[in-house]
């Protein structure tokens, strides 16, 4: 038997480099999982010539659909990963909704991702359409309607969080017959309990990370304004920005004379690592965010969690009990790193039940006995 995994990106467009990001990593541990049953597994993709590489033993295909207008790619990648496959009892996965087409398959899972359009129209689309209201509000209901139009595209759905299926449960006038929808929160690598018993609480001194895409809708701009304050009147904080994106130039140049903040890349293998190297990790999204990994990666090492009450954190942290959810803006960041800082016991006991919750909810091993459950579901009819 095959699954064939399609997505729009996994490498670049030219096959030469792979990107980073949480939807990939995702979607590389789902083949895996797949190889584990026995499925040979390729993962399909949008390129602009044909190409076939080979990743963890994982084989990608370029498809050249780019050429296309963008509404026909995902039909077309369709077709081309259909052509391998025996529909009667291969399975095909969307790597996400937004490159799913309509089907009735029984054999065919979409994954939807989270909640990806509860942020400003100017984050969305240029400056035109936000300059005129009418515009603006014309782009957010035609958003709202093609995502809900991806999420019905199939019969058969994982959602990683229920913020989404609460939003899609408001929109609609009745259920869809014979939609089969599964909850499977996303994951991370989960430290040991020796690793989280070396740990070392220094009151003198307090690291905070920032692992992150550097992205404005991921709260660069906002974290920085918080990290600049909380280092001006706080001698005992230090500040690493560990990622990359397009705003690490402008965070370079922000705090190039500040000696407290260093900065670091890392690859996915890496994050439990630099996380239990910080007291605490702050995730201040702006919006767009499933059950998201960062905050599963930093509460899997025992890290005390600051985060943006946005999408599917809300699932994931009870606020003053494993982690403090906030909105997303610098002053309500600031005032709980300054309650955190001030008090060590809570931080400490708040990070030791994050690691708990991590551990019983978000460990990988209870991610692919979910997604098994499900694969074994489909593939049976």
């Amino acid at each position: 038997m095959k699954a064939a995994i399609l997505y729009n990106k996994f490498f670049d467009h030219d096959g030469t480099n792979r990107l980073i990001g949480g939807v990939e990593t995702y979607l590389l541990n789902l083949a895996g999982l797949c190889r584990e049953l026995n499925l040979e597994t390729t993962i399909y993709q949008w390129s602009n010539a044909p190409f076939i590489k080979n990743f963890d033993g994982v084989e990608i295909r370029g498809v050249p659909v780019n050429h296309l207008a963008l509404g026909k790619r995902n039909k077309a990648l369709f077709q081309e990963a259909s052509k391998d496959l025996d529909k009667q009892r291969d399975i095909i996965i969307f790597g996400a909704d937004h490159v799913s087409v309509p089907t009735d398959s029984p054999r065919h899972i979409s994954i939807q991702h989270g909640v990806s359009w509860d942020l400003p129209v100017e984050y969305m689309t240029d400056r035109v359409i936000v300059k005129y209201e009418w515009a603006a509000k014309l782009k957010k209901w035609r958003s709202i309607t093609q995502y809900r139009q991806c999420f019905e595209n199939c019969k058969n759905t994982v959602c990683v969080d229920y913020n989404f299926l609460n939003w899609y449960r408001t929109t609609i006038t009745r259920e869809i017959e014979g939609h089969h929808i599964w909850i499977i929160p996303n994951f991370s690598q989960v430290a040991s309990e020796e690793q989280i018993t070396r740990r070392k609480y220094d009151n003198e001194v307090v690291r905070i990370l920032f692992a992150r895409r550097f992205e404005r809708i991921r709260g660069t701009r906002l974290i920085a304004d918080t990290a600049n304050c909380l280092l001006g009147r706080n001698n005992k904080v230090r500040f690493t920005f560990a990622g990359e994106g397009p705003e690490e130039e402008w965070l370079q140049e922000r705090f190039a004379s500040e000696e407290r903040v260093c900065f670091q890349r890392y690859t996915p293998d890496k994050a439990l690592d630099i996380h239990l190297r910080h007291d605490i990790a702050v995730i201040p999204s702006l919006a767009s965010e499933g059950t998201s990994l960062s905050v599963a990666e930093a509460m899997a090492a025992g890290c005390s969690v600051v985060a943006s009450a946005v999408g599917g954190i809300t699932n994931m942290i009870i606020d003053m009990y494993n982690g403090i959810l906030v909105m997303p803006d610098s002053n309500s960041f600031l005032n709980a790193l300054d309650y955190l800082i001030s008090c060590p016991e809570l931080r400490q006991s708040i990070s030791s039940r994050a690691y708990h919750t991590a551990k019983e909810s978000f460990s990988l091993e209870r991610w692919k006995q979910s997604w098994q459950s499900v694969l074994t579901q489909v593939m049976n009819g």
